[in-house]
């Protein structure tokens, strides 16, 4: 057997190819996990973007083509950087402007000298208190001087955890505009006699990945399921945030059903581990996706869709991917 030189194309192999493709994309979704969250929604549109580049680096391509995605990558991690950025400026100027109209507000209720040496330098060091240690200072500072009694003590509250799924904005679990937004296609679509299709996708694994890793687990499911589908449907075929396990998709296109549900279900044999951040954990999860597929002329209204969540309606076709949660 000789050894290839240097200078001698070596024959490709394609399953090592197919490896360090998925090798790329597993290290592209790690990058992108553990970048630091400043804005949650933010947050999660560049996850799901970069999970879709990461599926789209899996795909055999010509060089040029991996070059494109990757220039694509290059500038999703770029964007979420100076958007962070600019957040967190946007944030500490509007905290300390607010900081400081309560402070004067509190001060005047106080009746606390406002012209004073010790007020001067409180609010000098309000506009440039940049460190921990300096705002701490500043914090100690203002305790000593108001002395807040038992009444002053501040209201706590929980942070609201689940989102509308009706809603129709981008802050949703999966960042996706919510089932609102599904409503109102369906509803444009039905007034102009277009025909199409209502795909419902949902994740049937989604109550033991709940029980064992909670709420986080859930909406990383969700984001990369919708990465997924966005990736593998065709551009006319739109993914909405359906219910807490589900998601939806209007597929506003002219298609006979046997066609639409053998696509569909191509597009579900292609799934595939996903890479799962819940906390500090990092894991590779396989997630069932089950379908229902809906002419959209079987529905007299836009809103009887809400019927799909409540499962009153029996779908014409059934296809489902059998997969364990391991």
């Amino acid at each position: 057997m000789c050894a290839w030189r240097n200078s001698e194309a070596r024959p490709a192999d394609p399953a090592a190819s197919a490896a360090e493709r998925r090798g790329l994309g597993l290290l592209l979704e790690g990058a992108a996990i553990n970048q630091a969250q400043i804005d949650l929604s933010a947050y999660r549109r560049f996850r799901s973007a970069i999970l879709r580049d990461s599926i789209r680096l899996t795909q055999p391509q010509s060089e040029p083509d991996l070059l494109q995605v990757i220039g694509q990558i290059i500038r999703e991690f770029e964007v979420y950087r100076t958007d962070s950025e600019t957040t967190v400026d946007e944030r500490q100027k509007e905290w300390r402007h607010t900081t400081s109209a309560l402070m004067h507000m509190l001060a005047a209720h106080r009746k606390i000298d406002q012209k004073s040496d010790l007020w001067s330098k409180i609010v000098t060091e309000l506009t440039s208190a940049a460190t921990g240690d300096e705002i701490s200072a500043l914090r100690m500072t203002l305790q000593r001087l108001f002395q807040p009694g038992a009444d002053g003590v501040p209201l706590t509250h929980e942070e609201e955890i689940e989102e509308q799924d009706r809603s129709v904005a981008n802050d949703n679990a999966a960042g996706l505009r919510g089932g609102g937004a599904a409503i109102e296609q369906v509803r444009k679509m039905l007034s102009q006699s277009r025909p199409g299709y209502i795909g419902l996708f949902r994740l049937s694994c989604l109550d033991v990945v709940g029980e064992r890793f909670g709420p986080e687990g859930i909406q990383d499911c969700l984001m990369a399921v919708s990465a997924f589908l966005i990736q593998n449907l065709r551009a006319e075929d739109t993914v909405y945030h359906w219910s807490e396990s589900s998601l939806l998709a209007v597929c506003d296109r002219k298609v006979r059903e046997d066609i639409l549900a053998a696509e569909l279900n191509r597009v579900l044999a292609r799934n595939r581990d996903f890479t799962i951040r819940i906390g500090e954990r990092i894991i590779m999860l396989r997630i069932p996706i089950e379908l229902q597929l809906f002419p959209i002329e079987r529905f007299e209204s836009a809103d009887d869709l809400e019927s799909l969540s409540k499962e009153k309606i029996r779908p014409d076709r059934t296809l489902s991917d059998r997969s364990a949660v391991r």
